[in-house]
């Protein structure tokens, strides 16, 4: 399935529009599976080429961040790039 430049445009503004408007960035980070999910029902593609495809783009555009832990790799939706507000939990036994 070939898309001409307007239509790959289309995608992945359309991801992109959903992703903010459901915000997904208070999902912090997934795994690929959960965004592969999300991007075959907005777009209605099961070509996991192409699902793979959109997902990159919108990585490369710096709309995710990707984080590493061993060899499980997971991604947080932030194209704002804001920081997860610390959470302190004090516990005083007396």
């Amino acid at each position: 399935m070939r898309f001409d430049k307007d239509q790959e445009e289309d995608l992945i503004k359309l991801c992109f529009l959903y992703m903010e408007y459901r915000n997904v960035f208070n999902l912090h980070f997934q795994r690929y599976g959960h965004f592969k999910h999300m991007i075959r029902w907005i777009t209605n593609i099961s070509d996991p080429t192409i699902i793979r495809w959109i997902f990159q783009k919108l990585l490369n555009r710096n709309y995710f961040i990707k984080r590493k832990v061993g060899s499980m790799t997971s991604y947080w939706f932030n194209p704002t790039n804001k920081t997860i507000p610390s959470k302190s939990l004090t516990i005083s036994f007396e």
